[in-house]
């Protein structure tokens, strides 16, 4: 019969040694986990923010950061559609008061066709009153928005006719883009160039008052020289009232995508906060039951490690 090997008492205690080596470790990483979460915790409530590093959550803060990058060029587009809007507003005021005065223009040029009831002083009377139309018709054509002639398409130059009435600017049009689209997105025209309002070239507004102006002036004007110019102007009342409308169209355009763009950046902004911003009450909660662990497990540990020693000792 085979003899029993004694026990040997220094491998139990390396044993136990190893185990509670192990054990005190295992309880060391716990209090240091329970202790950063509370750190975390009380870093949200400070700061207000649930995100305070990249390592807090990775998959929120990605999202985070594309929804900073949208709410950037929506923002972008929305200070295009407050230029625009500001653009337009004048150039639809202007539109009005330039159709109102071709209209002032337009009956004066009808009072002069009555030639049964008009004498010299009076043709000229109307000749000095449609001066004083014209000249207002030219103040109104070199109105400025930003130091820029809103009428002289996409010209620098600072008048969009000159003092004669001869037009400055180009037939091109300024503009910028108010929302996604293809392409660079979608663009809005911020006004019209002068010639769709006054007419074009020789034809427009000042050479046909002008004509008119000189003939009244002479206190005989041929009834042909009236009659040529009120169907000149009316077919320049024509082309504004269209560049009117499309002012009109293009504000309707600028309204709508403010609407859009209002709608889309609360949203955004929403969904970003939902992100960003503690939950107070339900942080306060989970820093509470944090600090209550940890208090419990510091206690376990406590007893336990003294008791570990004794049992290695």
């Amino acid at each position: 019969m085979q003899s029993q090997r004694p026990s040997n008492p220094s491998s139990r205690r390396c044993d136990v040694f190893i185990a509670s080596e192990s054990f005190i470790q295992t309880l060391t990483n716990e209090l240091e986990q329970q202790t950063s979460n509370i750190s975390d915790l009380q870093l949200q409530l400070s700061t207000g923010q649930a995100l305070n590093r990249a390592s807090d959550n990775p998959a929120a803060v990605t999202q985070v950061l594309a929804l900073s990058s949208q709410a950037a060029q929506l923002t972008s587009w929305q200070n295009n559609v407050q230029t625009a809007t500001s653009w337009l507003g004048i150039a639809n005021s202007t539109a009005n008061n330039i159709l109102t005065t071709l209209q002032s223009a337009r009956t004066l040029l009808l009072q002069a066709m009555n030639s049964g009831t008009q004498s010299s002083s009076t043709y000229q009377a109307l000749g000095t009153q449609l001066q004083g139309v014209s000249n207002n018709l030219l103040s109104l054509s070199n109105t400025q928005y930003a130091d820029r002639a809103i009428f002289a398409g996409t010209s620098a130059s600072l008048q969009a006719y000159d003092a004669s009435g001869n037009y400055l600017g180009n037939a091109d049009v300024s503009t910028v883009v108010i929302g996604p689209g293809s392409g660079v997105g979608e663009a809005v025209n911020l006004s019209v160039p002068g010639s769709a309002l006054f007419g074009p070239g020789a034809s427009n507004a000042f050479a046909t008052l002008s004509g008119a102006i000189s003939a009244l002036q002479s206190g005989a004007p041929p009834p042909s020289s009236i009659s040529l110019a009120l169907n000149e102007l009316d077919a320049v009342i024509s082309g504004a009232q269209q560049a009117s409308a499309v002012l009109g169209q293009s504000s309707q355009m600028v309204t709508s995508a403010a609407a859009n763009l209002a709608t889309e950046i609360a949203t955004i902004e929403s969904n970003r906060a939902n992100l960003e911003n503690v939950n107070v009450a339900g942080v306060t909660t989970q820093l509470t039951l944090e600090t209550t662990d940890y208090q419990a497990a510091l206690w376990a540990t406590s007893k336990a490690v003294p008791e570990t020693l004794v049992n290695f000792l």
